[in-house]
């Protein structure tokens, strides 16, 4: 597995170099020279462009440029999968928790394609999402040919990979895939991904080493930082992050707010998207009101990934006004982007909001305490606070800085505002963040630490496997009698090819024979229909079933079915044929086989309202 990491980072370090140039020629067909919203360390060309065409139509072109990119992505769905849209983390741990870690490598290619088209275009979008998604899913790929409890790890290397390779930060790469993917410290998880993220970093490193903006290349940030008066600007960095966990929470919940607007509009999907994009466009236009600045510098502030504005924040050359508003233009602008459907990341979108908010903080602090360290410090801490805070990672955060910067001085304070912005805005958000909110919306928890052996465990590990189904086309009666047949609460339904169409539970049934007299003696030996016609199976069960592969971490089936408030979830193959089911009894049967002593903490199986039908025997429950 050692030897697979290592082509693993290969992989990655070559994708985040070809995913600067994807977004290097989005950027040259849409802006050429006049922008760099990509951030991107290739030389532009002045070759015709789309913001050159357009020139007749003055700003409105900052309006519109984003629009057709949002246009172009959201066809892109379309035509695609969804997988493309949002921000790639979520994605990532949506297939490690409820697919084994099976990530379609294609997935990759459209999100090239995609966030090239995004960011290029000017979205407010980071492209670390992007490039996590396109290593995960080598890792992905190549856990397919090997035992199925590596696949996790493997994906894990190559989203570790990806960050390293982006911000040439390997030691940052390997605490965000262990800090948030795998949340797990095992010796093998961790010689796995750390030769992924080295290996992507030397490979990113080498490549980039002939490009023309070698200042640019590695997101260097050379600051010389000293604490000057401890007594002093302990309590400052304490107090920033208090500011930085209430700026946390915010960027959260201002991104899914945003999120869950769009999701409400009736409108074609592929629309969304350019729909952000006018939004975005129509926030450059208000800053240029706002800040009376051009629409060409609101632009560069507000367009892309922004590291060109967080280097002004940190060399100090934005004024507090200006760098206050940023803050919370760019959160308006990253949520506008994101939230509509985009393709793109927040990873960046992030740390320009902390530069934003330390080094406007860390003005105020020159002002009121002179001497203390220049706003540029601060700035830097605020980058990794707030992407500590929204991440619930203080150590990645923390080593991410360091590694940019190069200045072990700066880890205690560092370390001070991550921690306490991260308990605050954790305590604000009910502890969630801006990755697991996303799979909250879906159903999905993700557990914070171990309970007993259950996350070893998979559905295939457990699932009873001779599944008892029932047909399309099938009566009432025959329900009724496969129930009492099996004892069970919830059967699968299938079509004559034998894929899933849905699942009947004895109080769908129950809701369809309100007029029906049912006489019952123990085990449901009588039996009475209404006369009149009753609808088929299909048409009385439920035809949204969620099913989760064999390959599903169980705690993660735990967290579903406690989610949703159901007793069973059927097990499907890539075909969708049922290949078996878990229930509550299948869960608790598995608990009972571990050891007292291994068990860790307790857990909770979802109970379901029992149905008002005859009883089920106790022992057989599910």
């Amino acid at each position: 597995m050692n030897l697979i990491a290592i082509v693993i980072g290969i992989i990655a370090g070559l994708g985040a170099v070809v995913f600067r140039l994807t977004i290097w020629a989005a950027q040259e067909v849409f802006f050429g020279t006049t922008l760099n919203p990509g951030n991107v360390e290739f030389e532009l060309i002045d070759f015709p462009n789309v913001f050159g065409a357009l020139s007749f139509l003055g700003n409105v072109r900052f309006l519109l440029l984003p629009a057709i990119g949002g246009l172009l992505v959201g066809v892109i769905v379309v035509l695609t999968t969804p997988e493309v849209k949002g921000h790639g983390v979520p994605k990532v741990m949506e297939s490690m928790l409820v697919r084994g870690g099976k990530i379609d490598p294609k997935i990759s290619v459209y999100k090239t394609v995609a966030s090239s088209l995004a960011i290029g275009s000017g979205g407010s979008l980071g492209r670390e999402g992007p490039i996590i998604q396109i290593g995960s899913a080598a890792g992905s790929f190549f856990g397919r040919f090997m035992d199925q409890k590596y696949t996790r790890t493997l994906v894990a290397a190559g989203a570790a990979a990806g960050i390293a390779g982006t911000f040439n930060a390997p030691l940052a790469g390997v605490m965000f895939s262990l800090e948030i993917l795998l949340a797990e410290y095992y010796l093998q998880n961790v010689i796995v991904v750390v030769l992924a993220s080295v290996m992507s970093t030397a490979v990113a490193r080498t490549i980039l080493e002939f490009t023309p903006n070698p200042g640019v290349r590695a997101f260097l940030v050379p600051v010389d930082y000293q604490m000057v008066t401890p007594i002093v600007e302990f309590p400052l960095y304490i107090a920033l992050g208090f500011v930085i966990g209430l700026s946390g929470a915010a960027v959260v919940k201002m991104l899914y707010g945003t999120e869950h607007v769009f999701e409400r509009l009736d409108l074609p999907e592929y629309v969304k998207p350019a729909i952000g994009g006018l939004l975005l466009g129509a926030t450059v236009l208000i800053s240029t009101v706002l800040l009376h600045e051009s629409a060409l510098t609101t632009a560069d502030w507000l367009f892309g990934v922004g590291y060109a504005t967080i280097h002004s924040a940190i060399a100090g050359d934005l004024t507090l006004k200006i760098i206050l508003a940023l803050a919370i233009l760019k959160l308006l602008a990253f949520s506008f982007s994101v939230g509509s459907g985009s393709s793109g990341g927040v990873f960046s979108p992030g740390l320009y909001i902390g530069a934003m908010i330390g080094g406007g903080f860390g003005i105020l602090a020159s002002m009121l305490f002179p001497g203390t360290a220049g706003p540029g410090a601060y700035a830097l801490v605020g980058m990794g606070g707030v992407f500590a805070a929204t991440a619930r990672a203080p150590l990645t955060a923390t080593l991410i800085i360091f590694e940019l910067t190069g200045q072990y001085t700066i880890i205690l304070p560092l370390l001070v505002v991550t921690v306490i912005g991260s308990v605050v805005t954790q305590r604000l958000l009910n502890r969630g963040t801006i990755y697991t909110e996303k799979l909250r919306d879906k159903g999905i928890t993700v557990q914070e630490r171990r309970i007993g052996s259950l996350e070893d465990l998979t559905a295939k590990d457990v699932m009873t496997t001779n599944v008892d189904t029932l047909t399309t086309g099938s009566s009432c009666e025959d329900a009724l009698m496969m129930f009492q047949q099996t004892k069970h609460h919830g059967l699968p339904i299938v079509d004559e090819s034998g894929s899933l169409v849905g699942i009947m539970t004895l109080t769908d049934l129950e809701s369809e024979l309100t007029n029906s007299i049912i006489h019952t003696i123990e085990g449901r030996e009588e039996i009475n229909l209404p006369d009149e016609e009753l609808a088929p199976v299909e048409k009385i069960g439920t035809t949204e079933v969620l099913t989760v592969p064999p390959s599903a971490n169980l705690l993660s089936v735990v967290d579903i079915m406690e989610k949703l408030d159901v007793g069973r979830i059927p097990i499907v193959d890539e075909e969708n044929h049922p290949v078996g089911i878990v229930t509550r009894s299948d869960i608790l049967d598995a608990y009972d086989n571990i050891p007292e002593l291994s068990r860790g903490t307790e857990v909770d199986i979802p109970v379901v309202a029992e149905s008002k039908l005859p009883n089920v025997s106790a022992d057989k429950q599910d």
